[in-house]
């Protein structure tokens, strides 16, 4: 395979793992306490400013930052387990 086909293949990887990752982990706001998405809001808006509009920017920003972790360090041991393999 060319090189430019590898990386078209591993590019949809990652992106059809990062949708199967965000649709497992779902939705912030049952898994993360509302204490801490509270102090969260605090520390990045300010304490007086945080509001539901901002609320639900805080959840949209942790859901991406989440998920897109979880994604890279799945992907990051896949791959490491696929060079393995071959090395054999």
């Amino acid at each position: 395979m060319t090189p430019f086909v590898q990386k078209i293949i591993k590019l949809s990887y990652y992106f059809s793992l990062s949708l199967m990752t965000g649709r497992s982990i779902g939705s912030p706001e049952r898994w993360m306490s509302n204490d801490f998405s509270n102090q969260l809001g605090h520390l990045l808006y300010g304490p007086g400013e945080i509001g539901a509009d901002n609320f639900y920017d805080l959840y949209t920003y942790v859901s991406i930052v989440t998920t897109f972790s979880v994604t890279t360090l799945i992907y990051y041991l896949t791959m490491k387990l696929i060079k393995n393999i071959r090395s054999r």
